[in-house]
């Protein structure tokens, strides 16, 4: 009876409380007053809504990857294109800086519904304390130090995504808990999700028994990485905005520590996770792991056998069996969730949980959107040679693809296929309706060693140079054969920067994290000789605007250059305009971004 009970009641109260509205933010209606009061009983009721949250935000993917990755000198339009024809023009739009608040890409809706089932369960979890003997208080601070976390992790795509944005940790239950949220600076909101997050840091679960949910939800691995990736950011904003602070430094300081803590905590759990999984279902190489070769020989690493196995300077006798164990997503779940892995989206044939962003954003087909911009590729390397020696580029901007009856010119990205290169021939083979079931990774290992590098180079000075210096090379010599990364320019702080810059571009390359990492570049450069529209003490950010779209953008738009700069204007032309119903149904309370402010 009990267990009929949670299937019939959860499933409708999930329902109501996943519906929110377009016509309105947070326009969210009370659960039937009975379906609530039965509803919170047991820690299945919470852990219900808690699962039922990660799966909204999987549904939120691709609007991730968009927001992430669209606007990015990474990437071109696939001039091969037959199909899709209406998205192909909102993407050219997009990518030519004439964002429009009408577009449904920009509806955070969705969103908000994975917070509000946060907000729910954080709101209700003492209650369920109380009425559940089974459920300990150990139990709860778990389950509520992992969904703070998830809550936070979700604003964070909206800072990013729009700058300032509603922001509110109420639970709503009832009519009179229904009001407009107006926008929150977006310096406030990062504030308060790292002082949420500071005070949990360390209190969720290290791993579960399952290898699955030890990836795909919020342990204290990913607790510390999604730390360090918010310290970044706010080192950033603070740097463009306060050049002369010591704050910005501080955070830098605080990227390494928790950045550090995040590799150290996935090397623990690895090791865990062989003694109780067993090297049997290890999807991994031996040779592999860098997680431990990382920790304990100091970013000293030997060129990885595994990646350069057999490697004489010919691509078609490289083998790269571990970017499978990565990013493939066999029929029989059989990749993913790798030993380098800290948070990835599920997703399952078995269970039928799949997505099309690998083949409708970019791929191997014919209808994908987007191809890889060879001319910012080859910006990163020193010449040609060295580019194609490095493993990455074949999984990551393929100039050579054939799947079945398809064929494209255009580099392709193949990370999330199933994927294998054959000996003696140049063409990839690649298996069919395969990706639509490989889960998403949010952050993994070199993510997390990259962040790591860049507080290194913004700290500055020759012993901060040197450390960041030897985790990009750590990082790059494991895919080109002891190669080190490419020589720096100069010695001056931008140079190491831009290094990182470089070896995020080709490590991450379709992985939806370039435009932000633009945006975090341009923010912290700052300047300009007007005053913000919003915080007037500060400076527009139109320099970090100007110099982002003329080192970046224009290895891959060098025509564009000029009119992105034009049209973005300033620091709020990085970001998104808000969806126009959202504005509408605020009764103006909401203020569009300035930037892309067409309906006035």
């Amino acid at each position: 009876m009990k267990k009929t009970k949670f299937i019939q009641i959860a499933l409708l109260g999930i329902i109501v409380l996943g519906a929110i509205s377009c016509e309105d933010f947070l326009t969210i209606y009370p659960q039937d007053k009975v379906v609530e009061e039965q509803f919170w009983e047991d820690k299945n009721d919470l852990e219900g809504v808690r699962y039922r949250a990660y799966a909204s935000m999987g549904g939120n993917l691709d609007k991730f990857v968009a927001w992430g990755d669209l606007r990015s000198d990474s990437y071109e339009q696939n001039i091969s294109l037959t199909s899709g024809t209406s998205t192909r023009d909102l993407y050219r739009k997009i990518i030519e800086a004439q964002l429009d608040s009408t577009m449904t890409l920009y509806d955070w809706g969705s969103v908000y519904t994975t917070i509000i089932m946060c907000n729910k369960v954080l709101d209700k979890g003492e209650l369920v304390l109380e009425n559940d003997p089974q459920f300990t208080v150990t139990e709860w601070n778990e389950l509520k130090a992992e969904v703070i976390a998830l809550r936070a992790f979700n604003y964070f795509y909206l800072l990013r995504a729009f700058k300032d944005i509603p922001f509110t940790k109420v639970a709503i239950s009832k009519d009179e808990d229904v009001q407009i949220y107006p926008l929150t600076n977006q310096l406030a909101v990062l504030d308060s999700l790292i002082e949420d997050v500071e005070s949990i840091q360390g209190r969720a679960k290290n791993r579960f028994p399952k290898k699955n949910d030890t990836k795909g939800l919020m342990t204290n691995t990913a607790i510390y990485a999604l730390l360090a990736d918010m310290y970044l950011w706010r080192s950033a904003l603070r740097e463009g905005r306060n050049p002369d602070s010591i704050w910005w430094q501080d955070d830098a300081q605080k990227v390494i520590e928790y950045s550090q803590k995040s590799i150290d905590a996935l090397a623990r759990q690895e090791q865990a996770s062989q003694a109780n999984y067993g090297k049997e279902q290890r999807t991994e190489t031996e040779d592999y792991d860098l997680a431990t070769k990382y920790q304990i020989n100091n970013c000293n690493l030997i060129a990885n056998p595994d990646l350069t196995s057999n490697y004489n300077g010919k691509r078609e006798q490289l083998s790269v069996p571990s970017y499978t164990a990565i990013f493939g997503g066999n029929s029989d779940d059989s990749n993913g969730n790798s030993t380098e892995s800290i948070f990835e989206m599920q997703f399952s044939n078995s269970d039928k949980r799949s997505t099309g962003i690998y083949s409708s954003f970019w791929g191997y087909q014919e209808s994908s959107q987007l191809m890889v911009s060879e001319a910012a590729i080859k910006a990163i390397y020193e010449n040609e040679t060295k580019m194609k020696q490095d493993s990455r580029i074949w999984y990551s901007a393929n100039t050579n693809v054939s799947a079945v009856t398809n064929a494209l010119n255009q580099p392709a990205c193949l990370k999330y296929l199933n994927c294998a290169f054959r000996y003696a021939n140049s063409i990839v083979t690649a298996t069919p309706n395969t990706w639509s079931y490989a889960n998403w990774i949010f952050y993994r290992l070199t993510d997390v060693m990259l962040m790591q590098a860049e507080a290194y180079a913004v700290l500055g000075g020759k012993s901060n140079n040197d450390k960041c210096k030897a985790i990009v090379d750590a990082i790059h010599k494991r895919s080109t054969v002891g190669e080190e990364a490419a020589k720096l320019s100069g010695s001056k702080r931008d140079d190491y920067i831009r290094l990182v810059m470089n070896e995020r571009q080709i490590e991450l390359l379709g992985e939806g994290k370039r435009w932000f990492d633009l945006v975090r570049w341009a923010e912290r450069r700052g300047g300009g000789t007007m005053d913000d529209p919003r915080e007037p003490q500060y400076k527009d950010g139109s320099v970090g605007v100007h110099d982002m779209d003329s080192i970046f953008m224009g290895n891959t738009y060098s025509d564009l250059v000029p009119t992105l700069t034009r049209r973005m204007k300033n620091r709020y032309g990085l970001y998104s305009p808000i969806y126009y119903k959202e504005i509408q149904a605020s009764k103006y309370q909401i203020e569009q971004n300035p930037v892309w402010n067409r309906e006035k």
